[in-house]
């Protein structure tokens, strides 16, 4: 230990680990000085644990840090000797980065390098000599590569430990072959700080922009930090998003935030097929996505056309959002048949659940920057959301289905796994809890986002409530009318997404998720689906703590599903989340919390309060374990001591008077609120009575035939 550890904010290990005490009176200058030089591991809210490699190394030296300025700023803020191995692991692996360039120049792709013994060890490579259009001569600093192998040699190089720097000096650029984009940022246009930092590791050295990745939370404006540098390069911009309906918003916002007219922005999608007027001397921007570039099947002729222009022309820079998506085999050669000059990543999610994600460090460059999301949340660039895990027993016939799906010999081994996703994705209990949230919200006036990769119940489950629903088979003019309403309407509060609302689907009024049916365990999935409710809220720096977005996971316990949801969590919990874990109760003996009266109005101070005086949301259902069989004998007595012991409001509210009913729409006749009730005949023919839930002041169920449909609660008073 240093004599004067305790005024020194970092712990560094030989093996380069380092751990980061964020309350330190420096913390910000060492937080940004870590995020240049190491790859952030976990950063809750207290200690911050970073891990220094050769890629982060290689994007430090990129980036202009010199290398022993990296050992020197270590030594000093070091707790303990900092190991001689590791600051010669540094030195070591920063000997021969920023060496090796990889140009273009009037379409045709060159590697040079000032150090001519080291260009000659390089290319002396079998792989990398594969890929010249000739032998490198002795003593020369620069030799051809071959265009349609820039790849296979950046891959080459990156496997001997020689990363390829890629710099493009736009203002050297020659007119004729790319010309001058006359786009500049609207006067009205402010970039926050963080945006003003991102670009400025892209164009450290003046007249000069580098390839590498930007890394910005969901809703902390990664458009337009890509729009700026279009502008900033000047040149033929080309982008590449996800969908369709991205593509539509990268137009929109491009045609908001600076002056290009509207006829330079070229759309490619399936239904937008417009060839560029004379290609060769107009400057423009074009937006596509990846699937419409990468496919490798036949081509209609209007297609053919374009893509042949774009892979003819030279280009100023390539933008790569989602930029997560790229190392997919189907996607990794876009980076390449386009010419462009340099490449600008952009992502908030920079995981795969595969090892691709190291390939991006050479199919687009280092990466340049990353914000921390929790500074962004504390400074008021985000919105303060309160991440729950909803857990839902499973129905009595559910369960026993998925038990015994496991070992059933009628069910082939590989639909065990589909079956029991299928059991746990429709469990009645979970429907009635993602029911009872979106009913709360909505009557708080709140903008409910419901996700659901199970396509079947998606559509089924936003019929039975008459709300809009966006999947694979909606056509695109639908889907923007669908999230024109959602954004303008007040009578369209709630919407069911399926994956296709993932990723890059802009909805700032948005500010509750309710996740009922998920990717398994992708964490990239988890933290995208989060962002669509991260933009910043009203009130978000000035609202003291108290939260004004909600993420629920709704989730069956005692499945599988509980495993996949854990590990979706991983990556937002090292961003500084963490999940307040609720039980959904059987019974939804929880809806009485909310106060509901028919026909669904609050009669509850604490509901019918305005939003934002809502520290909480109220706390969720709670109820026994599904395996504890005495729960039923008990529940009078329990209902008893919960009226004697007492609680906090946010826990518990006073039971109403409610008559509620899924099947069909209209409520029972009679007078509910009497202890004596009369039932239309023809909704219990639908229904099978269950007569050992019964008691005083309880919950009848009326269960309904049939695999999807609705349980009914009556609550007698």
């Amino acid at each position: 230990m240093q004599p004067d550890h305790a005024r020194r904010p970092l712990w560094v290990s030989e093996n380069g680990r380092i751990i980061f005490e964020t309350f330190h009176p420096q913390a910000a200058q060492v937080a940004d000085f870590l995020i240049a030089v190491s790859e952030p591991v976990s950063r809750p809210q207290l200690m911050h644990e970073y891990q220094i490699t050769a890629l982060s190394l290689n994007a430090a030296i990129a980036n202009g840090i010199d290398v022993e300025q990296i050992i020197k700023v270590l030594r000093k803020l070091s707790k303990t000797v900092v190991d001689e191995s590791f600051l010669e692991f540094i030195r070591e692996k920063c000997k021969s980065t920023g060496k090796l360039r990889l140009i273009l120049r009037d379409g045709r792709h060159f590697l040079e390098s000032e150090d001519a013994p080291l260009l000659q060890h390089l290319c002396s490579d079998a792989d990398v000599a594969a890929c010249l259009v000739q032998e490198l001569a002795p003593e020369s600093r620069i030799v051809e590569v071959d265009s349609l192998k820039v790849e296979k040699l950046k891959l080459a190089a990156h496997q001997m430990s020689f990363p390829l720097l890629q710099e493009y000096e736009f203002r050297r650029d020659r007119e004729d072959t790319n010309p001058q984009l006359t786009a500049v940022l609207r006067p009205t246009v402010n970039l926050r700080p963080y945006q003003q930092r991102a670009l400025s590791k892209m164009f450290s050295a003046d007249g000069v922009a580098k390839s590498g990745i930007v890394v910005l939370p969901c809703g902390a404006g990664k458009t337009l930090v890509g729009i700026a540098a279009c502008c900033r390069v000047g040149r033929r911009a080309l982008v590449l998003t996800t969908t369709a309906v991205a593509v539509d918003q990268w137009r929109r916002q491009i045609q908001l935030f600076t002056s290009l007219p509207p006829e330079d922005v070229y759309a490619l999608t399936a239904e937008h097929k417009r060839p560029i007027e004379d290609a060769q001397r107009r400057a423009c921007i074009v937006i596509s996505t990846y699937s419409m570039l990468g496919y490798t099947g036949r081509r209609g002729g209007d297609t053919q056309f374009i893509l042949d222009q774009l892979q003819q022309l030279e280009w100023g820079l390539l933008v790569v959002d989602e930029v997560q998506v790229m190392p997919a085999r189907t996607f990794r050669t876009v980076a390449t048949m386009i010419k462009s000059h340099c490449c600008l990543g952009l992502t908030a999610t920079l995981v795969r659940e595969d090892d691709l994600i190291q390939d991006l460090h050479w199919l687009i460059g280092p990466k340049l920057y990353e914000a921390n999301w929790q500074q962004l949340q504390d400074e008021g660039y985000l919105a303060r959301v309160r991440c729950i895990e909803v857990w839902c027993d499973m129905s009595t016939e559910f369960f026993i289905e998925y038990l015994q799906a496991a070992d059933s010999p009628e069910v082939p081994g590989s639909l065990r796994a589909t079956l029991q996703r299928a059991l746990w994705t429709c469990n009645p209990n979970k429907l009635k809890t993602c029911e009872y949230l979106i009913r709360f919200h909505e009557q708080r006036g709140d903008k409910i986002i419901v996700f659901s990769d199970n396509i079947f119940i998606l559509k089924d489950f936003a019929r039975r409530l008459g709300r809009y629903y966006i999947c694979g088979s909606v056509d695109m003019r639908e889907r923007l009318q669908i999230l024109s309403e959602f954004q303008e309407s007040s009578a369209c509060n709630t919407i069911f997404l399926s994956k296709v609302g993932d990723n890059a689907i802009d909805l700032p009024v948005a500010n509750v998720i309710v996740q009922i049916s998920s990717h398994y365990g992708s964490r990239r999935q988890e933290a995208q689906r989060l962002g669509r409710i991260l933009r910043p809220k009203p009130q978000t720096s000035s609202s003291g703590g108290r939260f004004n977005a909600y993420f629920y996971s709704v989730v069956s316990r005692d499945t599988q599903e509980l495993y996949h949801a854990n590990r979706r969590q991983q990556f937002l919990v090292e961003q500084g989340y963490n999940y307040q874990a609720g039980k959904g109760c059987r019974r939804l003996r929880g809806w009485s919390w909310m106060g509901f009266r028919h026909p669904c109005t609050f009669q509850d101070a604490w509901c019918t309060a305005p939003r934002e005086q809502h520290e909480h949301p109220p706390r969720l259902p709670s109820a026994a374990d599904a395996h504890e069989a005495q729960e039923m004998h008990h529940e009078r007595h329990e209902h008893h001591e919960h009226q004697e012991q007492p609680m906090s409001r946010a826990r518990l509210l006073p039971l109403p008077r409610l008559c509620w009913i899924a099947e069909p729409k209209t409520p029972i006749a009679g007078d509910w609120r009497g202890r004596a009730i009369r039932f239309d005949p023809t909704v219990l023919r639908k229904f099978r009575m269950q007569t050992d839930n019964f008691c005083t002041s309880s919950w009848l169920e009326f269960k309904a035939r049939g695999l999807l449909a609705a349980s009914v609660w009556i609550c007698l008073g």
